[in-house]
């Protein structure tokens, strides 16, 4: 028996005349591009390699394949992965299996499943044209964030940190940011817009607290939606920049006045 197995489920358009393989490739070939090279890198760091060729899905190589179902299987020493692909009349299942063979492989899929059991649904949703483009970027980003980055990156001592008041809460809310000062105002350019949680915290309490090369300022937000944020990116730090243009769907420009 595996140690980890989820299924998914969608309902399968109107007239839809894909087979199970056409819908294994629409999920991860047909994806952003951002999103195809998050998973590669992703399967890579659990000792997926997978080499790109037309007769896989997305490295992924095709054990088995009829009209109604489609297996796929990658190599690994560390643990025995299978993505199922089965359609009947009405709905798509997604299911993935996973047998841990080798250590860590328990510990290594436990950070990943939270991010399978988002895309998956999530990819199935878009390819069905049930979600909107952008949505699972979003979702992804955040949880990625809310999960593992801002965690880690809230500890760096020469991180740039953007505190908040929290719109519910009232407590602090600090995010890991990335921008520049110029004299008397610090900005920066959020990636999902109004949909950022700081940024709606913005919205209800425009007074935040900046930590800039390990200072505390206070500053008054300010959302610029009239501003050119793609041109606003060139002039920010370049690193953080390709990430924001790469993952972003609602770029908003944010100026801090410091204090």
């Amino acid at each position: 028996m595996p140690d980890f197995t989820s299924t998914v489920d969608i309902a399968r358009p109107a007239g839809d005349q894909r087979d199970a393989l056409a819908w294994a490739r629409a999920v991860w070939e047909d994806a952003p591009p951002p999103l195809r090279a998050f998973l590669r890198t992703g399967w890579l760091g659990l000792g997926l390699p997978t080499r790109l060729s037309p007769d896989r899905v997305l490295g992924w190589t095709i054990a088995s394949a009829t009209p109604d179902r489609v297996v796929l299987e990658a190599p690994s020493p560390l643990m025995t992965t299978r993505n199922t692909v089965h359609l009947d009349a009405d709905r798509v299942y997604w299911t993935t299996e996973v047998s841990y063979d080798r250590f860590p492989a328990r510990q290594l899929w436990a950070l990943a499943a939270p991010i399978h059991e988002l895309v998956v649904p999530a990819r199935l949703r878009q390819v069905a044209g049930a979600s909107r483009p952008g949505d699972l970027q979003h979702r992804l980003v955040t949880t990625f964030q809310r999960r593992l980055g801002n965690p880690v990156l809230s500890r760096l001592p020469g991180q740039t940190l953007l505190e908040t008041t929290g719109r519910r809460s009232g407590l602090p809310r600090p995010t890991p940011i990335g921008g520049r000062r110029v004299g008397e105002a610090f900005w920066l350019v959020s990636e999902f817009g109004e949909r950022s949680q700081y940024v709606r915290n913005i919205q209800a309490d425009p007074h935040v607290r900046l930590r800039l090369h390990g200072r505390w300022l206070r500053g008054t937000a300010h959302l610029l939606p009239d501003d050119d944020a793609r041109a606003r990116l060139k002039s920010l730090p370049r690193w953080n920049s390709a990430a924001v243009q790469a993952f972003g769907t609602d770029l908003l420009t944010i100026r801090i006045d410091l204090e």
